[in-house]
């Protein structure tokens, strides 16, 4: 049980480090930078209008409180992962009314597909695969309503086997199992940190983070992800 209980969540660590990612691309920092550090960085929901979205399952029964939900999750991870990892951080319920100092973190999703757990857990190896795209804007409110800096990211999960494509009983369970648990929420985790990780080197390449606090967002991200699920 104990030697069970040891290898479970370092099997899972290295099969989710391998089988599910989210990246960054295309960042460009445009017009005036920052001179300082924000004393707090907002942030806003993602916009949900322009996006394309592929809901399968009972989300699909009402597509709009699940946008709703998605952006409200994404939302509430940035805040804690920009407030460890970077700057204190609090969510703004819009863009009107804010103060004229800080940051603010908004943007839109992309495409959002919530995939097949009964594909993921029983096929795998892409298919059933989520999906989470998202356009970023960071902007100072105290200079301009120009972003300063905007970046995309992309990713999903699924590339690891299911049941019926694992190579043993022992694996197949594994598989069914983690394939099962991942969905849209572990891609919004896995966005969050992303994003997270590209503040956090804007702050380290600025002085206003020593290199020390470097956000490692692929390596923390897998094991925290490990964690909630196996130790919740």
């Amino acid at each position: 049980m104990k030697i069970a209980a040891t290898l479970l969540p370092c099997l899972a660590l290295a099969v989710l480090s391998s089988c599910a990612s989210v990246s960054v691309k295309g960042e460009q920092r445009t017009g005036k930078q920052p001179v300082q550090k924000p004393a707090k960085i907002y942030v806003a929901d993602f916009g949900t209008k322009g996006g394309t979205y592929n809901i399968v399952g009972a989300e699909g029964k009402d597509p709009e409180a699940f946008k709703k939900k998605t952006a409200a999750t994404l939302s509430a991870y940035l805040v804690k992962g920009i407030s460890d990892h970077v700057a204190p951080a609090q969510h703004a319920p819009g863009v009107v009314g804010l103060p004229k100092s800080g940051w603010l973190v908004s943007g839109e999703f992309v495409r959002v597909n919530t995939g097949s757990r009964i594909l993921r857990s029983g096929v795998g190896l892409g298919a059933g695969g989520t999906k989470m795209e998202t356009r970023v804007q960071v902007y100072d409110l105290a200079a301009s309503t120009t972003p300063f800096l905007t970046f995309e990211t992309t990713g999903g999960s699924n590339a690891m086997p299911g049941l019926i494509t694992s190579t043993g009983p022992v694996s197949a369970a594994f598989s069914m199992t983690t394939q099962a648990m991942m969905g849209v929420t572990d891609d919004a985790a896995r966005t969050s940190r992303m994003i997270t990780g590209a503040l956090n080197t804007y702050f380290i390449q600025r002085g206003w983070l020593d290199k020390s606090h470097a956000y490692s967002e692929k390596k923390l991200g897998s094991y925290q992800l490990v964690h909630e699920q196996y130790y919740r």
